[in-house]
């Protein structure tokens, strides 16, 4: 009994150690563990500068720079009315993307671009 004990007490400081070396190692970095669909495309549009619509447009509809972000991070994007390169052989792939925000419901059209995240659309519903 008093081998067991000491056996646990061994893989505990042992595990103990390893976190902290890791955590030490790896605390200040960023981590994207997702893997869906729809992280996937957000997290691609949310690495490039957004470009687009008019700001004029967007003052229009009531939006303004917190929108825009909130559709990268919050998003859920429409894959059955999305033109994607898989299934429809786009240039460009362009994506629908469904947004509550601030009691709103909005959709915009985002286009990803090799160099940049385009807004093409944005409709309040």
């Amino acid at each position: 009994m008093k081998k067991l004990l000491r056996r646990i007490l061994w893989y505990g400081f042992g595990v103990g150690l390893g976190v902290l070396l890791v955590a030490f190692i790896f605390r200040d970095r960023d981590f994207e563990c997702s893997y869906f669909p729809n992280d996937r495309v957000l997290a691609e549009l949310h690495r490039k500068p957004v470009r687009g619509a008019d700001s004029e447009l967007w003052q229009a509809l009531g939006a303004d720079s917190t929108v825009l972000k909130a559709f990268l991070t919050l998003g859920e994007v429409d894959f059955g009315a999305s033109q994607t390169r898989t299934r429809h052989s786009a240039e460009v792939p362009a994506y629908w993307i469904d947004l509550e925000f601030q009691n709103r419901d909005w959709r915009g059209l985002w286009e990803v671009r090799q160099d940049s995240a385009w807004l093409v659309s944005l409709d309040p519903k």
